[in-house]
């Protein structure tokens, strides 16, 4: 990886820059290929300086976690907020279960350490409940026929189906995009319309 110039960065800035390049190092390299001496170099900063900013590989490593977590929860409040109908707002859960089953980004890497699940388990179910009730809230609000039930059961079964099928994108290397809208159409159909003239 090239070296980048030193620029004069704020604190904040320069916090943020030494993670993006962690977070580059990770997804090229691996966690075997990190080092701090590989971030300096890397960041086009000295050694004693990425010291300064963090102790050790491990507290990086867990404050990109949090950073990343933090990034997905409020990416995925976003895409909800921006829907119009119940398909988008199922669309925006099929698209977050296909997106927390594909491998290869540093969220995912980092998970994959058991320490770091730990130290951030927390902040895991935290989002996850707050993810959870968001849609389930925002399925009640589209689609105003459902109990608070068959909100539950519909995002346990929507979620699901788009696992497997994000799993299968995984395995096959079949279109992810077909299989993404195969997946919406068997919730809303599956599901919205059985749901709609119930008054229970």
């Amino acid at each position: 990886m090239a070296q980048k110039p030193r620029t004069r960065l704020s604190k904040e800035g320069r916090r943020s820059q030494l993670l993006d390049t962690a977070a580059a190092i990770i997804e090229d390299m691996g966690f075997a290929g990190f080092t701090m001496e590989t971030l300096a170099k890397a960041a086009g900063v000295s050694n004693p300086l990425v010291y300064k900013y963090f102790d050790s590989r491990q507290e990086i490593f867990k404050e990109l976690l949090l950073r990343e977590l933090e990034d997905f929860r409020l990416k995925i409040r976003a895409k909800v907020a921006s829907t119009h109908s119940f398909e988008e707002l199922v669309r925006v859960f099929v698209e977050v279960n296909f997106e927390q089953s594909e491998s290869g980004n540093v969220r995912d890497v980092l998970l994959s350490q058991a320490d770091l699940r730990e130290a951030v388990a927390k902040t895991i179910q935290r989002n996850h409940k707050e993810i959870g009730r968001t849609l389930i809230e925002s399925v009640i609000e589209e689609n105003r026929t459902m109990t608070l039930e068959q909100a539950e059961h519909l995002l346990y079964m929507g979620s699901a189906a788009s696992i497997a099928a994000a799993e299968k994108v995984n395995r096959s290397g079949r279109s992810r995009q077909r299989l993404i809208d195969n997946t919406v159409s068997f919730i809303l159909g599956g599901f919205a319309a059985p749901y709609a003239d119930t008054d229970s």
